[in-house]
């Protein structure tokens, strides 16, 4: 079984973000001054997020990823993604994790057998980094790549958040890591969440002023993409790196033509879109006997809610949706 939404694009992926909570406080994604959480028991269970990853196998859906908040806070991940790489049908199975804890997990993600990894890094200098994110510490995040690169994970992604002001200067040391390394290395355009726009004047670097600038001191080349989690990603490599480069124009230049997921929040809400198109109540389903016809009629009817384009609006709450 397939399914399909209203525009012909067929969804074959599907995010969930596991917590709301964070080691971290980045400055594009969680107030200074904190928020306030949902309550645990308002947060879907482990048996929970399993219901749905299997009845998502059935609906078609093959490709799993893993977000927060950050995914390695919650208690007993592991105990999650053994049950989830132990469902038959599940061809994908990722996280996105800012890296802090990434050392210490990394050996026990691999013997589970997680798939791929993307780890967020927004700068390579120790001050900067520790502005960005309100306290973390650099070197947790690169000895966590480090370990990442040793244990020899396939298709590790480092995303950057590109930031003008903050660490556009740093676009070409980024771009460096990929020289060496089997990584890829993925400008992502700010997105000024929580603002009638998603441009933001004073942070907002384009995708094609990001490429400008890697080009500055690298020579790159252009690349189909690769078939295994290459989403919306223009893909580059610097002429003889191990790595390849991908840039992502959610802003600029949206694919939201070939957008192929939906996502799940930590609170049971499965969104048709990261900014708009609705979302279908589908905690409320799992704690009411669920069958397999309420289920099927949850996910149609949230595939039925993508809109053809995101509204552009930036009205959504990032450490509830994962990104």
């Amino acid at each position: 079984m397939s399914i399909v939404d209203k525009y012909f694009r067929r969804i074959n992926r599907l995010r969930i973000s596991v917590t709301e909570l964070c080691n971290l406080r980045c400055i594009y994604c969680r107030p200074e001054g904190g928020l306030e959480l949902t309550r645990h028991n308002d947060i879907l269970s482990y048996e929970e997020i399993v219901t749905v990853v299997r009845h998502a196998v059935k609906m078609g859906i093959k490709s799993f990823r893993l977000t927060g908040g950050e995914p390695l806070v919650r208690r007993d991940i592991e105990c999650l993604l053994r049950m989830l790489g132990k469902i038959q049908g599940v061809e994908d199975l990722a996280m996105t994790t800012n890296g802090i804890y990434l050392k210490n997990y990394a050996k026990a993600l691999k013997e589970i057998g997680l798939f791929r990894l993307n780890i967020s890094l927004d700068s390579l200098d120790d001050s900067k980094f520790e502005r960005i994110t309100r306290g973390g510490k650099l070197k947790d995040v690169l000895d966590g790549i480090d370990e990442v690169v040793n244990l020899r994970f396939k298709n590790t992604k480092i995303n950057v958040v590109a930031m003008k002001g903050i660490n556009d200067d740093e676009f070409g040391e980024f771009a460096k890591l990929t020289l060496e390394r089997d990584l890829e290395v993925r400008f992502i355009e700010y997105m000024a969440m929580n603002k009638e726009s998603l441009v933001s004047e004073d942070k907002f670097v384009p995708m094609a002023d990001i490429i400008d600038i890697v080009e500055r001191n690298n020579e790159i080349i252009a690349l189909p993409p690769p078939t295994l989690g290459s989403g919306a990603a223009k893909i580059y490599k610097i002429k003889g790196a191990r790595g390849i480069l991908g840039f992502v124009s959610a802003v600029s230049q949206p694919f939201c033509n070939s957008c192929n997921r939906l996502r799940l929040t930590s609170d049971g809400k499965l969104r048709s879109c990261l900014l708009s198109g609705g979302e279908v109540d589908l905690k409320s389903i799992l704690r009411n006997n669920p069958t397999e016809e309420t289920l099927t009629n949850a996910f149609i009817c949230a595939v039925n809610l993508k809109p053809p384009v995101h509204s552009g609006k930036g009205h959504v709450v990032m450490h509830q949706v994962g990104g």
